[in-house]
């Protein structure tokens, strides 16, 4: 049998983990967002006309890239 206390407890708890998944979710999205306008800032300076396919090509390579790299410091 659970104490009203312990509920309220439990409860804000829940949601301040519940809030902090929220802020922390909006803060990469965020900042994902800036790093695909840096990118796309970067190669149109290269390429200015550039179609939107194009540039998923480029955001595609690009993350592909960042795996490698992840994968090559992690088995290091």
């Amino acid at each position: 049998m659970s104490h009203p206390g312990n509920d309220e407890i439990i409860d804000n708890e829940r949601d301040n983990r519940l809030e902090l998944s929220k802020n922390m979710v909006f803060a990469v999205t965020e900042m994902g967002i800036e790093m695909v306008q840096e990118i796309a800032a970067e190669t149109l300076k290269r390429k200015p006309g550039m179609q939107v396919k194009e540039f998923t090509k480029v955001l595609d390579q690009y993350l592909e890239r960042q795996r490698e790299l992840t994968k090559d410091t992690i088995s290091t």
